[in-house]
C-alpha cells in the first residue's frame, strides 16, 4: 500500500464519520434548545402519507402567535400514524425568534439515539483506521 493510498483511506475513515457526527451534533443541539427554550403550540394534522414497509409521514401545521402558519412533517410508525386523522391535534415545540425551527413533541433527536449513532460512528472510524494502519504496517515489500 502506498503512502498516498494510506492517507486517502485514513481521510475517508476519519473524515466521513466526522462529517456525519457534526450533522448529528447540530441536530441534537437544536433538539436540546427546543426542549429548554421552545414554546409550545397546538398544531393540527394536515395529512398522513403511508408507504408499505416504511414509517408513515405525518404532515402538520401550527400558527405561532407572532407570525404566519408554519408547516412541518415527521415520520412515525404506521401503527401510530394510522390513528392520526386530518384535523387531529399535534403538540409542537418551536423557537420564538425562529418558528421555522420546530418539531412535534417527542420527535427530535433524543440523547439515547444521539449517543448510539455517535458511538457507532466512532467505532467505525476507529476500526477502519486501525485496519488500514495495520495493513500498511504489515505489508510485505
Amino acid at each position: 500500500m502506498s503512502l498516498p493510498l494510506l492517507l486517502c483511506l485514513l481521510a475517508a475513515f476519519l473524515g466521513g464519520p466526522a462529517l456525519f457526527l457534526a450533522v448529528l451534533a447540530k441536530s441534537r443541539r437544536l433538539a436540546v434548545r427546543l426542549e429548554q427554550e421552545g414554546l409550545r403550540a397546538q398544531g393540527k394534522v394536515i395529512s398522513v402519507r403511508e408507504s408499505p414497509g416504511k414509517p408513515s409521514t405525518v404532515h402538520y401545521a401550527f400558527q405561532p402567535p407572532e407570525g404566519p402558519e408554519v408547516r412541518g412533517k415527521f415520520d412515525e410508525a404506521s401503527s401510530l400514524a394510522s390513528a392520526r386523522a386530518p384535523g387531529s391535534p399535534v403538540e409542537v415545540l418551536y423557537l420564538a425568534e425562529a418558528p421555522e425551527q420546530h418539531t412535534a413533541v417527542g420527535m427530535g433527536m433524543n440523547q439515547r439515539l444521539f449517543l448510539l449513532l455517535a458511538g457507532m460512528l466512532v467505532c467505525f472510524a476507529l476500526l477502519g483506521s486501525l485496519t488500514v494502519l495495520h495493513a500498511y504496517a504489515t505489508q510485505s515489500g
